[in-house]
């Protein structure tokens, strides 16, 4: 059978024909199980784009991780069973088939669940099924099976066993990844744990055990260790955990915030050093400290934004910067307190390698230092604010007008940002022989800012354009001549915003006159959004001029313009409620009985030929209502209750297209004579047709 196209949860039950179902052989007869939406869709069916959307409970990944899921489930609640009760395999196939399934099961088991963080033994649930320890311990088969199994466990408890950091985290992780690191390991070491203390397999350790396996002592000393990391890592844990809050606010906080953040986490740290029977050994408090360091390096790389300094913004950057070479120069000092502070209380005292733990902060401040000096530079030799581009013919001429210098300068700084590397890498040394050489670069540099920037506007793309270049030579004009043509400029836009708002009239006046009667547009909507497609074109004019306005200087083409765009907004938005207004009310609530009519009409006048009954105004609104909610304007309650099935009145039309297509076709391929031959036909074929036309409706 093939499954259904969208399903959320199926349940499932498969049944062996040659046997009859007792009460006492059902578990052996019938298999069942649960089958969610996103697994088994995946992985046995060929799923289309909207399958692929189907919800499911627990948020399973999509992809290879959900597909593996679905194998798994498939294989383990289908498949292998019936495998294992099927009693018409020969024994010996069915037990080498048995023992490379298994082995399969394994491994898809542990890739499964190590997706999800965790580390799942595979139990094969038949082994021992009715089997004495004696017995199973003489069937070698079964024993094999059992040491293949075991000698897996082994395998997956020592890699477990032997991940006793976080190092696959990154070298710039944070302490809430250790913390993170230990609560996972614990859980991950109780569940093993629990799954060790079960009785399958107790059993199988019986059975090895009195078959004399040599696989069982090293699993067995696995076992005992694994009891230890357990409570160890509960242990970590407990203690870790007081650090989870003062970390988190420090994973959130700015450069100003860090030092008074910093006291309780070494605080805290001190008394884990102190108290923690597992923690307390050097190598971890140092990677501890080191990941308390990365995380004040992480939060100063994070509020500061490169993109400012390269482009002349600076004075938000230097804040940042001093401020994190104040939050850096506030670790080592609060270190340096609290390492003496354990030397005077602890019995064993802080001696870690100071130049292992200050290396990576000592090399951001000093990456800091050298980003305040290029931020110097900039306020020295650059504006403040991003210059405007200038091009065409007189472009050469606008540019020996700016400054020499200004062009060099941006040059140099072009060459830092274009660097391929991340500037805040700490361990991206070649940034030392890039910023030297943009310090020589720098000394080289004069001073000569030129006037005679108007006709670089003349180049501008659009209206805004030229408002962001009005506002850029408004900012670096400094003497009369330069002013002047911002002035005379700043006329000339509004002459030609001018012209843009009569345009737009003379457009929403013919909208007016003669609506736009495309087919793909309705008669309300259509109208409304020509109108907002009009009125959008001189919002963004508006709203760039509006944001740059109090930088420009004051015409007396301004009050003319700004009072026309009022009046021509107002004129477009009232035209477009007006429109809302009047399309509301045509519909009328008994709109929906419309949808109480047949699915189909047979024309007896016209040989019986049948034609689809959907109301045209049902239709008509449904278009409206679209275009409507596009415009964010309010719908009908009834509209809305009937666009919400939009989808399955479109399924169900083009469903019915499909009958009344097929139906009219053999009709009208058939002539009287041929209709009396196949009278009994066609009578079947109405038969079947008769619901549509009397009683089924939309």
């Amino acid at each position: 059978h093939e499954l259904p196209p969208r399903f959320y949860r199926m349940v499932y039950f498969i049944k062996d024909p040659t046997k009859f179902i007792t009460r006492s052989n059902i578990a052996q007869v019938v298999q069942f199980g649960v089958l969610k939406a996103g697994y088994l869709a995946r992985a046995v069916s060929s799923a289309s784009a909207d399958d692929a959307k189907a919800p499911s409970s627990d948020g399973a990944n999509d992809g290879t991780a959900g597909s593996m899921e679905a194998l798994l489930r498939l294989v383990g609640s289908v498949y292998l069973p019936q495998v294992i009760n099927s009693g018409s395999w020969p024994d010996a196939v069915r037990k080498e088939f048995l023992a490379y399934t298994h082995r399969f099961m394994a491994n898809l088991t542990e890739a499964v669940h190590e997706a999800q963080g965790r580390t799942v033994l595979y139990m094969p649930a038949e082994e021992l099924a009715g089997l004495s320890i004696s017995k199973a311990a003489w069937d070698k088969h079964l024993t094999r099976r059992l040491e293949t199994t075991l000698i897996y466990w082994t395998r997956q408890i020592t890699n477990v066993l032997n991940r006793q950091d976080c190092s696959d985290s990154g070298q710039q992780a944070g302490p809430l990844v250790e913390i993170e690191f230990w609560r996972s390991r614990s859980l991950d070491l109780s569940g093993i744990r629990a799954q060790l203390e079960g009785r399958q397999v107790a059993d199988m350790v019986a059975v090895l055990s009195l078959a004399g396996s040599s696989y069982l002592a090293p699993f067995l000393q696995l076992k005992e260790l694994i009891q230890h990391e357990a409570v160890a890592a509960q242990d970590n844990v407990r203690f870790l955990t007081c650090l989870e809050e003062p970390c988190k606010q420090l994973s959130k906080a700015c450069p100003l915030e860090i030092p008074g953040l910093l006291p309780q986490i070494l605080d805290r740290i001190r008394m884990i050093w102190c108290l923690s029977r597992f923690y307390n050994i050097p190598e971890r408090i140092t990677s501890l400290l080191k990941r308390l360091s990365n995380e004040v390096i992480n939060r100063c790389s994070a509020a500061l934004r490169l993109g400012d300094i390269f482009t002349g913004d600076v004075s938000g950057p230097m804040d940042i910067l001093q401020q994190s070479m104040a939050a850096g120069a506030a670790w080592k000092s609060c270190y340096e307190r609290t390492a003496a502070a354990v030397g005077r209380h602890c019995p064993r005292p802080w001696d870690f390698d100071m130049g292992s733990l200050y290396s990576y902060i000592d090399a951001f401040l000093q990456r800091c230092r050298d980003l305040l000096e290029v931020c110097e530079a900039q306020l020295q030799f650059a504006p403040s604010t991003k210059l405007p581009v200038f091009s065409g013919t007189r472009g050469p001429e606008v540019e020996r007008n700016i400054a020499d210098i200004q062009v060099a300068f941006q040059g140099l700084v072009k060459q830092l940002k274009g660097l391929k590397y991340d500037i805040l890498d700490i361990k991206a040394i070649q940034w030392y022989d890039d910023f030297n050489v943009f310090k020589v670069g720098v000394r080289d540099l004069e001073v000569m800012l030129e006037n005679v920037l108007e006709l670089a506007l003349d180049t501008a793309p659009s209206l805004q354009g030229t408002l962001e270049l009005l506002e850029g030579f408004q900012l670096i004009a400094k003497r009369d001549a330069v002013k002047r043509a911002v002035q005379k400029h700043v006329s000339v836009f509004y002459g030609k915003f001018m012209g843009e708002i009569n345009a737009a009239k003379k457009h929403f006046d013919l909208l007016r006159r003669c609506p736009p009667g495309s087919p793909l547009l309705p008669k309300y909507a259509g109208a409304a959004r020509a109108a907002a497609t009009l009125l959008r074109r001189l919002e963004q004019t508006h709203g760039v001029l509006i944001a740059v306005k109090p930088m420009l200087p004051s015409v007396p083409e301004e009050a003319d313009a700004l009072t026309a765009y009022e009046l021509t907004h107002q004129s477009m938005q009232q035209f477009i409620v007006n429109t809302h207004t009047e399309w509301f009310n045509t519909i009328d609530n008994s709109i929906s009985k419309q949808l109480q009519d047949n699915l189909l009409t047979q024309d007896k006048a016209d040989r019986g030929l049948l034609s689809m009954n959907f109301n045209p105004q049902l239709l008509a609104m449904s278009q409206e209502v679209v275009h409507w909610e596009r415009l964010r304007m309010a719908v009908p309650y009834i509209a809305m209750e009937i666009q919400a099935q939009r989808e399955k009145y479109r399924v169900l039309r083009d469903n019915m297209l499909m009958v009344v297509r097929e139906y009219n076709k053999v009709l009208v391929a058939l002539d009287a004579e041929e209709r009396k031959l196949l009278f009994d036909r066609i009578r079947a074929l109405d038969r079947r047709i008769l619901p549509g036309v009397s009683k089924l409706n939309w």
